[in-house]
């Protein structure tokens, strides 16, 4: 696959199984997302890797975020919450870390960061892994921020669900570029 066959074949998969990601694949991801735009070169992000039972962890995480936000939330949605990190082998947390800079500002650090995430999401592609990037409230949540160790300055900007993909990738949707751009 080329790269610009990569680019426009890109998509999200939503299940994905066993294999983990390996140790050289992960030095690949790690290696396409440190290759983001960086003005000033900050390198304004950092990765968390969580396999085995960290990802366990971070669903008790997630599931005490969801029994402590809602009053009348059922068991299952929390035995839901709980499993939601169980849905990857290797899950992979892209951090913002901004830098205190003059010339650059923070919103650009952070557009910065999501670049990080998408050159990893990309290059799993790439390399034949499927790639999820989810969020969500419970992502940017204090107990998910816990677990992670995140200090207050920091937050998540992915959190890349890495595996194999579980079925036949679906085709990306037919856009037109066009409907997208303005021209002056």
């Amino acid at each position: 696959m080329s790269p610009i066959e990569a680019l426009l074949s890109r998509v999200s998969v939503p299940r994905v199984v066993e294999p983990k990601v390996s140790a050289e694949e992960l030095d690949i991801l790690l290696r396409a997302g440190l290759r983001a735009c960086d003005h000033g070169r900050l390198k304004p992000y950092r990765f968390i890797l969580l396999e085995g039972e960290a990802r366990e962890q971070l669903g008790e995480a997630m599931s005490e975020y969801l029994h402590g936000d809602l009053v009348d939330v059922s068991e299952e949605a929390i035995e839901a919450a709980k499993n939601k990190a169980l849905r990857a082998p290797t899950l992979l947390s892209v951090i913002f870390c901004p830098n205190d800079n003059e010339k650059i500002p923070e919103s650009e650090q952070l557009v910065t960061a999501g670049c990080a995430a998408q050159l990893i999401v990309t290059a799993a592609h790439m390399l034949g892994i499927g790639a999820m990037w989810r969020t969500g409230n419970v992502t940017y949540s204090g107990e998910v921020s816990r677990i992670l160790g995140l200090d207050d300055s920091e937050q998540v900007v992915a959190m890349i669900y890495l595996g194999r993909p579980a079925a036949n990738l679906p085709q990306p949707p037919e856009v037109d570029p066009e409907t997208f751009l303005t021209r002056l």
